[in-house]
């Protein structure tokens, strides 16, 4: 499917855009390479806490070639641009409720998220849940900050904040921009999931900084490895031409950074 203008607006607008059934005939060999992944790491989720592994698809030759799915491609170049960037990506086993915070705060480039759920989940039993329009920057996010500590502030519960919640059935994505607030909440001890977090290409000297940020060791989310790059060897050695027009700047910018 190709995306309409209509479908782009929202996503600008909005900071979220959700596709129901675009990975439905791939859900069965995706969600055994998620529990295979989990296998061959040696990690046993016992439900207590979420458990994660960083990079994810890049631990499967198969999950690899999600980067060059025309379904995924036909989504991500209209938001991105033909030549976006894949920046990793983490798996998990999700346990609980996920408090209500944001993946970034780029003020300059373009960051998003491609989720998945492998489980069918409701509003009550874990879904995402998403403020409309927090990705923009100005006195809005500044109110919308305030849910970080929404009982003492606002005088309500984390799941009692105004929101879309996004249900879904597994093979159904949704994409969101980084600096979006995002939470949930009522949900199981064993929620499956898994993502890509992808870029737009840095052009200007502002942007190729905000990358750099990114990409060092030191600046990257706590659950990053502090290996010296964001992909594995597995992503990039089985990588076609196509596919490598999305690592080739993150290989670049992470050579740069690691020689001073």
């Amino acid at each position: 499917m190709a995306l309409t203008p209509q479908q782009y607006a929202f996503f600008e607008s909005f900071g979220y855009l959700v596709l129901p059934g675009l990975l439905t005939d791939d859900i069965d060999w995706m969600t055994e390479e998620h529990r295979a992944i989990f296998e061959r790491k040696g990690m046993v989720h016992d439900g207590t806490k979420r458990s994660q592994i960083v990079p994810f698809i890049d631990q499967s030759e198969r999950l690899c070639t999600l980067l060059d799915h025309p379904k995924v491609l036909e989504v991500l170049k209209p938001l991105l641009g033909d030549d976006f960037n894949y920046v990793g990506g983490d798996g998990n086993y999700y346990s609980g409720d996920t408090a209500w915070h944001s993946d970034g705060g780029h003020r300059v480039g373009l960051y998003a998220k491609f989720h998945l759920y492998l489980d069918p989940l409701t509003r009550d039993t874990g879904c995402i849940r998403m403020i409309p329009g927090s990705h923009l920057f100005g006195e809005w996010r500044d109110h919308v900050e305030k849910v970080r500590r929404s009982n003492e502030v606002l005088g309500i519960s984390g799941r009692d904040v105004p929101c879309v919640a996004v249900e879904n059935e597994p093979g159904d994505v949704v994409i969101f921009n980084h600096n979006i607030y995002h939470a949930a909440f009522g949900g199981g001890p064993a929620r499956r999931h898994f993502d890509l977090n992808v870029a737009r290409r840095a052009k200007t000297e502002a942007e190729i900084r905000e990358l750099d940020n990114y990409l060092k060791r030191d600046n990257r989310p706590r659950y990053y490895p502090r290996a010296h790059s964001v992909h594995s060897d597995i992503m990039r050695e089985t990588a076609s031409p196509a596919r490598m027009r999305h690592l080739e700047q993150v290989i670049e910018r992470e050579r740069t950074i690691l020689t001073g």
